[in-house]
């Protein structure tokens, strides 16, 4: 038995605690809604979290809407499957463009229910209600208001509580099914709703998605409202077709069959406003396009007081959903139709089956005396002429006649007073005579060609000509019958199948003679050709043709040689049915061009060029096989190539990529060119007639000099050494040359590693120096390089400052005498601590730098100026720099005029530089100040002020200003102002409060700034009579305020202020009021029972919360808790019935809407109300918390017993209280088993109590063992076998997920019941994969694993050729061949030959581990039949086995050759002279094993070198020996 592999999320199976109620009512509207599109596929839904996991609903939910197929997994077994059907589900969704944000598969998988909510409700509006692009809500509201006015309908919610909008809705409808709906009473809302429902569902069919108690609740959502009343107004709904049925009787001249197409063109919207008694400018002849024709309509209807609801050109878009058209054309209804004088002419009578000639009728009747026929006329038109029409009138009715003169289509329009009546223009067709039409048949065709049908009809009169033609398989292909002159129709005929077609020729939709004709069908690019190849003239070729599925026919072959037809060499017959035998002896060597033809078309492919050669000797020479440079054109020569040989070139790059080549074939010789593009060996073969040219595989180096890597030449001093480095690995092999200056001076040359050299001369002279690199005889493209070597005593330093203050930009300049070219100048500035200080060198030109840098601390920095690597004279410069940010500038004494102010500086930490102080009264006037030495650099400045204001203070320290000056100081004139108002301590948010400043009779400047914990508040200062100022400010925040008052620049006595700000409206109750409110829109209470009302108040700003209630007819005590942050609950007891009235305070200030009114009711405790949710009720694991809630708000007044028993053992429940009714429940199990939970309320059992708990064992996923070769490797299409055994995990939930570069492979666990599992892998790609073994939903040891998959062997992939398989004499026989596996697929390569008694040797060669080209050689060492059998995987290759005849004279060979060549004649076998009797043979044999890496064993040869690198094989003389294995890799 297989185990299934699903992830699930353990969620609560009912409402959870803290979940509102209209979220519940949501759900479960969603999920009717849900299963009444799942019913006709016979599913259901019961958890909206948990049911869609699998996406086999999912998937039928989408299949059921969309009404089309979609692929799924039915018998889902593990989470990836989940997955992969979940996302089928949503591309359908997403395709049929509906917009998804922010949900994947993995949120409906994991039971995620606001997201599924969320999905269902976009299906809802999508298929249920419409796919407008306009406001679906606006567009239902308005044709609820228009059909049901008298209801006033604002919303989805409140206005269908009462359920008497319902039975408006359903009189509307279906008149006289709910009459009295007027009369019904408003506090009746459930069994109003419940009766409306009831009947919507007898009469209408519309499910009750939504539950009585729902709709007439005040929790009622909206989408739940919009869900349940769009089935009044969706497609086909009551409500869709008593609008259509009410406008149809206000347009009854106008065809309406729906609300979208019809009205595109705006003329039915014009013809509605004009039924109803409005005018439509130029109607019924209008000249503008649809939308100019739509807002004629919409302007008229304005006239009428109707308003649009979409405009012209939304209500024209061929997208517009119904219910915009509906909901407009709902507000024409209030009015009776008007009738003109057209539309009492009524008209039949329609003429039919009316042919040229014959006389045709139809009828008229007027229904008012108010029109003659005196007003009536008619035209009958047809394709190129018009028929008289006579009237005969008997009374009120009119018959009129009238002989058509031609074929086709007519059209019939009856005018009134000139309007065209209701029914017209009518048309009909006058028919033509069928047996006059003609067919061209043709008896035979090819796919891929176009064939020409003919139909002449030119004595018929007109008709439709239709051509169908089926197909062998039965399909029907309807042909395009275009028209010609003279009545004559060409289909084309292009057949797709081969077979007999049969095809069918209609005129007017009726057989003409004749029809159907057959056409047999055939096609020549289906006819295969094999063995075509070239060959030498002594062998001859031989190849087949199969015509098997080209249909029914012939093959004919033509062969030219040149000018020449030589097709009396070919020899053909048909060996089975529709399978050709071909043989062809060439009467000389060169091309020749093979035609093939079948029914005497040219099969694909055809002509064939074959080439027989005469093979000679041929030479190879040229630069291009030796040492070449890349990216430039080399060449070589092959001598004594004749025209009609192949010659076949095949260069390799050093990574193995075949390098394109151009061959220039002329008389006896070719040319080819190639181009090398990286450094290395190129490996190039060579073959003439498919035979190796001597010395191939030649090797020819390639090499690139400017991949010479030369690092910048420094400039440099005169007597000292300057480096450089030159690396020259990516420039391949070659010989280096380097000169200095045309080689006067000497160089030194040092290997650092491996071409990798470092190269220094000295200079010897100031100026330029040249460097020459030369690379194979060729210059280096940047070569020569140059420097420049400067001499030091023209060097010198200019502005270096030798103090500064810290974090100050310097500079100084270094420039040469003597040299007009950029200095090589390297600066190095060292901190007093040492530590590098950044300077930026800058080139002026003219042998000129400027040096940039800034100190960071104080201390003395040395400067260190190297030019070419060595210090100038002078060097290194010592520069004392002091940091200004260590002069403390405080104690500022401020006082008042007259008074003695002064302040204090600190020089102590700065040195002992020049110092200097000025103080600047408020006049601008400098005033003269003493100053007093404190010790240890630290003085006292005094002055004694004249005038009151702001002074400024500079201080200077070494010719620098302190950072921060000027200070200033502040000089008051004696006493302060006094402020005094409630706005300095309490204010509300958004409203004004104000406060005076009496400031006397002082002379100064007052400022006041407030300001809260985020924002500024703007402020007014106003000056009053009697010399004070009010100021005014509105906070717009809440919180603790500042209120700054200066008096010139200075804190009154008391600033700053700490008003608080408080704002009443940001106390809200949590949940909002009508989460507490009875249906009357009180405060639900009950006598006795203490009501909680939470409040936030968060944002309310300092204050507290205070409650006064009031009773029937007393007060009641009412407290507030106000120890949670942020929260406050107001609590008290109902002690009585009736009305009670709760006022409510923040900061002594009433809430908004203060006092509510509350009623409070009697009530007795109903534990059948207790709603019980949470895992813990089902289910939990050992040492983990479980949770599950209990909820008694609507049980009444009572408290739980909870007890969890076991058999071995009881686990206590804690039971927590968390107000309003309900309790938190939690345990922590230490034993797994079964257990029952015991629930009492008020000491009663509840109803299904005992309830069965499972409780689960810990798992261990690091003790689960995965083991087996499908963690190595595996082979594509075929499974791969993996063992997991869990035995010592314990319990836990297994899955295997396994992903390949682009597709997932397909993984198939089995349970061996015993703890382990069989995981079984079947991978749909090769390359890369990567398996995930989790336990438990975590991985386990060693996971994630990746392995590779490689693709199948295929034999018939492998090719066999050479000298070694082929006959040939004893003394000159050339035994190499060899065996190609490309595009073989990874296997094992088997060679095994048999020949006469004695010994041989076998050997094999390849070029390196991944080459898949293998040279086989044998030593034959006496002559006889050798048979060499050549297996890949265990299969034959083709040609396997070669017989292969090795004689001693050229006598015995030509007559071996003649003796197989008849036996090719004859028994057609592989070139053996007969299979009969074989002499003894030694076995001989070797294998290459295509998986893993390569075993070498040392035989008896000497280690052979074959393309590259050698490598050891073997040499033996026994039955069988494997010589190596690799695997390829993709």
């Amino acid at each position: 038995m297989e185990s299934i592999n699903i992830a699930r999320s353990l969620k609560g199976h009912a409402a959870q605690a803290g979940v509102d109620k209209w979220i519940l009512i949501q759900e479960n509207t969603f999920r009717n809604w849900v299963n009444e599109q799942l019913r006709s596929g016979g599913l259901e839904v019961d958890n909206l979290e948990e049911d869609f996991d699998s996406g086999v609903k999912l998937c039928a939910l989408i299949q059921a809407l969309q009404g089309k197929r979609i692929r799924m997994i039915k018998n889902v077994r593990n989470q990836h499957q989940q997955l992969a059907n979940v996302a089928e589900a949503l591309q359908a969704i997403a395709n049929d463009n509906i917009k998804l944000v922010n949900i994947g598969p993995e949120d409906i998988v994991n039971g995620n229910l606001k997201l599924i909510l969320g999905l269902i409700w976009h299906l809802i509006l999508r298929y249920q209600i419409g796919k407008s692009k306009f406001p679906t809500k606006k567009l239902m509201l308005a044709w609820l208001q228009a059909v049901i006015p008298d209801c006033g309908i604002t919303n989805f919610t409140s206005n269908w509580n009462d359920g008497i909008a319902l039975h408006a809705l359903l009189e509307f409808c279906k008149p006289g099914l709910c009459p009295e709906w007027r009369h019904l009473s408003r506090s009746d809302g459930l069994d109003n709703c419940r009766n409306a429902m009831t009947l919507a569902k007898q009469h209408f069919d519309i499910p009750l998605v939504v539950r009585p108690e729902d709709l007439s609740s005040s929790d009622l959502d909206e989408l739940s409202g919009m869900t349940y009343l769009s089935y009044f107004m969706k497609l086909d709904s009551p409500g869709y077709d008593m609008t259509l049925t009410l406008v149809r009787r206000l347009m009854k001249n106008s065809s309406v069959s729906n609300f979208t197409s019809d009205w595109s063109d705006g003329r039915l919207m014009c013809a509605l406003v004009t039924s109803v008694g409005g005018h439509v400018p130029g109607w019924p002849v209008l000249g503008g396009d649809n939308v100019e024709n739509m807002q004629l309509a919409i302007d008229a209807a304005r006239n009428l007081s109707i308003e649009p609801i979409l405009g012209a050109k939304e209500l024209c878009d061929p997208e517009v959903d119904h219910i915009g058209v509906m909901a407009y054309v709902a507000y024409f209804l209030k009015f009776k139709p008007v009738r003109t004088s057209a539309e009492k002419v009524v008209f039949s009578g329609l003429p039919k089956n009316i042919s040229v000639g014959q006389e045709g009728s139809f009828s008229i009747s007027l229904e008012d005396d108010d029109v003659s026929p005196g007003d009536i006329r008619a035209d009958v038109v047809g394709p190129d002429s018009m028929a008289n029409v006579n009237f005969n009138w008997t009374g009120r009715t009119g018959h009129g006649f009238f002989t058509p003169s031609e074929t086709g289509l007519h059209k019939l329009t009856v005018y009134c007073e000139d309007q065209i009546i209701n029914g017209c223009p009518a048309t009909f067709k006058v028919l033509a005579d069928r047996s006059k039409v003609t067919f061209t048949n043709v008896e035979m065709c090819s796919i891929g060609a176009s064939t020409e049908l003919k139909v002449n009809s030119s004595d018929a009169g007109d008709g439709d000509v239709e051509i169908e033609a089926r197909a062998p398989s039965g399909r029907q292909l309807k042909l395009s019958a275009v028209p010609r002159h003279g009545g004559n129709y060409v289909a084309n005929f292009n057949p797709s199948e081969v077979g007999e077609w049969e095809v069918s020729v209609l005129y007017d939709n009726e057989h003409i003679s004749g029809s159907p004709y057959y056409v047999n069908v055939f096609d020549p690019s289906l006819v295969k050709v094999y063995g075509l190849e070239g060959g030498n003239m002594a062998e001859g070729i031989s190849f087949n043709a199969d015509a098997t599925r080209a249909g029914r026919g012939n093959i004919r072959a033509e062969v030219m040689y040149g000018n020449s037809d030589v097709s009396e060499y070919m020899t053909l017959r048909e060996d089975q049915s529709s399978f050709y035998k071909l043989n062809f002896s060439p009467p000389n060597p060169g091309l020749y061009k093979v035609h093939l033809f079948f029914n005497d078309m040219e099969i694909k492919g055809s002509p064939y060029d074959l080439d027989i050669m005469d093979s000679s000797n041929v030479t190879v020479s040229g630069e291009g096989l030796s040492l070449v440079p890349v990216n430039r054109t080399s060449s070589f020569m092959i001598n004594g190539a004749s025209n009609s040989g192949k010659v076949d070139v095949e260069i390799l790059a050093p990574d193995g990529t075949t390098v394109q080549h151009r061959i220039e074939q002329n008389t006896g010789e070719c040319r080819v060119e190639y181009i090398p593009t990286e450094i290395g060996d190129y490996t190039i073969n060579l073959k003439y007639g498919d035979t190796e040219c001597t010395g191939s595989p030649f090797v020819a180096k390639a090499y690139n000099t400017a991949a010479i890597e030369v690092t910048t030449l420094p400039d440099g001093v005169v007597g000292q050494p300057i480096e450089f480095g030159i690396d020259v690995r990516k420039a391949g092999e070659g010989q280096l040359e380097i000169m200095v200056n045309n080689g006067t001076l000497p160089n030194t040359v040092e290997s650092e590693e491996t071409g990798v050299y470092k190269m220094s001369f000295i200079p010897e002279e100031a100026g330029e120096q040249k460097v020459e690199i030369i690379f194979n005889q060729e210059q280096h493209p940047d070569s020569p390089f140059s420097c420049y070597a400067t001499s030091l005593s023209a060097v010198s330093i200019r502005s270096l400052e030798m103090q500064l203050p810290v974090d100050r930009s310097a500079s100084f300049f270094v420039e040469s005498s003597s040299s007009g070219r950029d200095l090589d100048v390297n600066v190095d500035i060292s901190s007093p601590s040492g530590d590098r200080v950044n300077a930026q060198v800058y080139s002026l030109g003219n042998g000129e730098v400027r040096v940039e840098w800034m100190p960071r601390v104080a201390g003395r920095h040395t400067v260190d100026v190297q030019c070419g690597g060595v210090q100038v004279n002078g060097s290194p410069f010592y520069v004392d720099v002091f940091d200004l940010s260590t002069i403390r500038v405080d104690n500022f004494r401020h006082g008042a005029v007259g008074d003695e102010a002064g302040f204090s500086v600190d020089f102590s930490s700065a040195g002992t530089l020049e110092q200097k102080v000025q103080i600047i009264g408020p006049s601008s006037i400098d005033v003269v100040y003493d100053s007093r030495d404190l010790g240890h650099m630290w003085k006292d400045y005094i002055f004694e002020p004249e005038e009151p204001g702001q002074y400024q203070i500079y201080v200077r320290y070494g010719g620098f200003d302190l950072p921060g000056c000027p200070y200033t100081q502040v000089i008051a004139d004696g006493g302060m102002p006094t402020a005094s108002g409630s706005g300095l301590f309490f204010a509300e948010e958004d409203k004004p409060a104000s406060f005076n400043v009496d400031v006397g009779r002082r002379k100064g400047d007052l400022r006041v700034a407030v300001s809260g914990p985020n924002s500024m508040a703007k402020c007014s200062v106003d000056p009053q009579s009697d010399g004070s100022y009010q100021v005014t400010y509105i906070p717009v925040e809440t919180g603790m305020f500042d209120v700054n008052v200066l008096w010139n620049g200075s804190d009154i006595a008391g600033s700053p202020y700490h008003p608080k700000v408080v704002d009443v409206r940001k106390v809200r109750i949590i949940g909002g009021w009508q989460h507490f409110m009875d249906s009357n829109e009180r405060v639900n209470l009950v006598v006795g029972e203490r009501k909680q009302l939470p409040f936030e108040i968060a944002e309310a700003g300092p204050g507290v919360l205070r409650a006064e209630v009031k009773g029937p007819s007393r007060s009641i005590d009412a407290s507030v808790d106000n120890h949670t942050m942020g929260r406050a609950v107001v609590e008290f007891v109902p002690e009585e019935e009736g009305s009670h009235y709760i006022y409510l305070f923040w900061s002594d200030l009433p809430l908004v809407n203060s006092p509510f009114l509350g009623y409070a009711i009697q009530q007795v405790p109903d534990a059948s109300k207790l709603i019980l949710t949470g895992r813990g009720l089902k289910e939990a694991t050992v040492r983990e918390e479980a949770e599950f809630i209990i909820d008694g708000s609507q049980a009444g007044k009572g408290s739980p017993d909870v007890v969890l028993s076991g058999v071995r053992t009881e686990v206590n429940v804690k039971v927590s209280p968390l107000g309003n009714g309900k309790f938190r429940c939690t345990y922590i199990p230490t034993v797994p088993g079964a257990y029952l939970l015991h629930i009492t309320w008020n000491g009663r059992q509840l109803r299904g109590s005992p309830y069965k708990v499972n409780v689960i064992g810990a798992f261990y996923p690091n003790r689960v063992v995965v083991t087996g070769e499908g963690l190595r490797s595996g082979t594509l299409g075929l499974r791969s076998d993996v063992l997991i055994d869990t035995r010592k995990a314990g319990p836990g939930e297994l899955t295997a997920y396994c992903m390949g570069p682009h597709q997932a492979a397909f993984c198939e666990l089995g349970d061996n019941k015993d703890g382990t599992f069989n995981l079984g892998i079947k991978s749909q790609e090769s390359g890369r994969h990567v398996l995930e073994v989790k336990y438990g939903g975590e991985h386990v040891q060693g996971s994630p694993f990746v392995f590779k998959v490689t693709s199948k062997p295929d034999a018939s992939k492998v090719r066999v050729h050479g000298p070694g398989v082929e006959h040939g004499i004893l003394a000159t026989f050339q035994t190499r061949f060899i065996v190609e596996t490309r595009g073989a697929g990874a296997g094992q390569l088997t060679v095994r030959i048999r020949g006469p008694k004695g010994a041989f040797q076998v050997e094999m060669y390849r070029d390196s581990q991944r080459d898949r080209t293998i040279l086989c050689r044998f030593d034959p060492t006496e002559c006889g039949l050798y048979i060499i059998s050549v297996k890949w995987s265990g299969v034959d290759v083709p040609g396997s086995p070669f017989h292969v005849h090795i004689l001693d004279t050229q006598e015995e060979l030509e007559q071996v050759l003649n003796e197989v060549s008849y036996s090719i004649g004859t028994s057609h076998s592989h070139g053996s002279a007969g299979r009969t009797a074989q002499p003894p043979m030694m076995h001989q044999s070797a294998s290459l094993h295509y998986g893993g890496p390569s075993h070498i064993h040392h035989g008896g040869s000497a280690p052979a070198r074959y393309g590259g690198s050698a490598h050891h094989v073997t040499s033996v003389h026994t039955p069988r020996m494997v010589y190596g294995q690799w695997k390829e890799k993709i």
